[in-house]
């Protein structure tokens, strides 16, 4: 059963036939809200709503006390690339829906969610850190600071300098967690309006993040280790004009696959030429499967263009959720701006977290995680392979515990996650991780717990799922 179009797509949906019309020019002013109202009889709300989607969608644009004016078509781009605000809505709305299903609840089990377990996080030596600092300084408690500490900043400075990123603790900023961190460097970079570059997928973080912010994001064209990224990476920026780049690492390359040094140095170039400034956001650049750390971008950033942002939750875990964003030629922007809007870093947290890194336990410490995580997603990826469909793949990119993993064509993967959830089992779809039909096919998987007989049951379920999902798809192929 087909459900019925929101009012506001009904709007939406009248206006663009306006305007492929003629009826709506490029320039003319739209009739006002009130005026919309009045006409389809919608309550100011949903009037509302539907010209804010428009304006999402590049078709009409805002200018303060004058109302919406119909946009000319960008440049270079054709006409059928512009979706009709119907479809996208339908599109982010299938989104968001898929996102809370995939949410664990009470009672089902995770097989795609981050978060690590308390067995593989430093609690004992962090509790003993703190433990410490509050019998010699039990007034901690009671003050922080907004960009951090000397002492951490020094170390997480010395931690990117040792992957070939040479810079200085005064770069560092601190903040609370990876989303503050995006945050800050996207509200110092764009407007509400501006178009951003995603590179595809992108995480659930960073998508969220750019729609809050008003912003309007589009797929980056990147595909490691082909000849013809380039060009389609060329022809792409010179037809769009974008505010900023963002490239989750970890994801992308989980995805995707990793970039060399020389593909990371081409992207980076690429991106200067056109002055597009370049966010990393790397989640999990610490928990590599090499002997070392791959070098980041930060590392080919010759004009201050690239800012890094990271946390250290991956490691740590949420209860010292530190984030941090580094950039020479921002510093002082990004500083102002944290110092209007962001809350105090504890110093508690500061304390603790410095000391810990400046140690050897720190180190000794991800040398464990980094073992045991190589460990349990290489029993995670022997299962898929074991229990999926013939035609399935997996990659989990050079960094982490994520296993990305594609279907075999005519499957989509949130119709596993109906009957996942219904015997108690969840996972992420492919789908939430763009804000197209690009990986309907795909599902993201974690390796952040052992792979006990509970997950393993999860994984076997989700593999004969599929297999009972590809038979008919296959009758049909076979018959055609």
């Amino acid at each position: 059963m087909t459900s019925r179009p929101h009012l506001y797509q009904t709007l939406a949906d009248s206006l663009i036939q306006s305007m492929r019309a003629g009826r709506y020019r490029p320039g003319d002013r739209l009739p006002s809200v009130r005026e919309l109202c009045s006409t389809h009889g919608m309550s100011l709300a949903t009037v509302t709503h539907a010209l804010h989607r428009l304006e999402d969608a590049g078709w009409i644009a805002s200018r303060p006390r004058r109302g919406f004016f119909v946009q000319a078509p960008r440049d270079g781009l054709p006409q059928q690339a512009r979706r009709s605000t119907a479809a996208t809505l339908q599109l982010e709305e299938r989104r968001h829906r898929l996102m809370t299903l995939a949410a664990s609840r009470e009672g089902q089990v995770s097989l795609g969610h981050l978060a690590l377990p308390p067995a593989l996080l430093p609690l004992t030596a962090l509790r003993r850190l703190m433990s410490k600092h509050l019998r010699t300084e039990a007034c901690a408690l009671a003050s922080g600071s907004v960009f951090g500490s000397q002492a951490l900043r020094e170390q997480l400075a010395k931690r990117l300098a040792r992957s070939g990123a040479a810079v200085s603790a005064d770069d560092v900023i601190l903040t609370h967690g990876d989303g503050e961190s995006l945050q800050l460097c996207l509200g110092l970079l764009t407007q509400p309006g501006d178009r951003v570059a995603v590179a595809s997928p992108g995480s659930l973080r960073v998508l969220e993040v750019v729609a809050a912010l008003g912003l309007q994001s589009v797929e980056l064209p990147i595909s490691p280790g082909v000849e013809e990224s380039n060009a389609a990476l060329e022809a792409f920026l010179a037809r769009e004009r974008l505010a900023a780049c963002v490239i989750d690492v970890s994801l992308f390359a989980a995805a995707a696959g990793t970039m060399s040094d020389a593909e990371k140095q081409s992207l980076v170039t690429l991106l200067a030429a056109h002055r597009v400034p370049l966010i990393e956001f790397d989640l999990m650049g610490e928990l590599h499967h090499g002997a070392e750390k791959g070098r980041p971008l930060k590392a080919f950033d010759s004009e201050g263009l690239v800012i890094h942002c990271a946390s250290l939750a991956c490691v740590t875990g949420p209860g010292f959720s530190v984030g941090f964003v580094v950039s020479e030629r921002h510093r002082l922007r990004l500083r102002a701006a944290r110092t209007v809007h962001g809350e105090l870093i504890p110093h508690m947290t500061d304390q603790v977290l410095a000391e810990f890194l400046s140690g050897d336990g720190f180190d000794a410490h991800l040398r464990r995680l980094r073992l045991r995580l190589r460990q349990q997603v290489a029993a995670w990826t022997r299962a898929v392979k074991q229990y999926f469909p013939t035609g399935t793949r997996v990659s989990t990119g050079d960094a982490g515990y994520v296993l990305w993993v594609e279907l075999p064509a005519g499957l989509v993967a949130s119709d596993l996650l109906a009957r996942a959830r219904d015997a108690g089992y969840t996972f992420v779809p492919g789908a939430v991780f763009t804000s197209t039909e690009r990986f309907d096919h795909c599902l993201r998987l974690a390796a952040a717990h052992p792979l006990d007989a509970v997950r393993l049951a999860g994984l076997q379920f989700l593999g004969e799922a599929a297999r009972q999902s590809l038979a008919p798809v296959s009758a049909r192929m076979s018959s055609n």
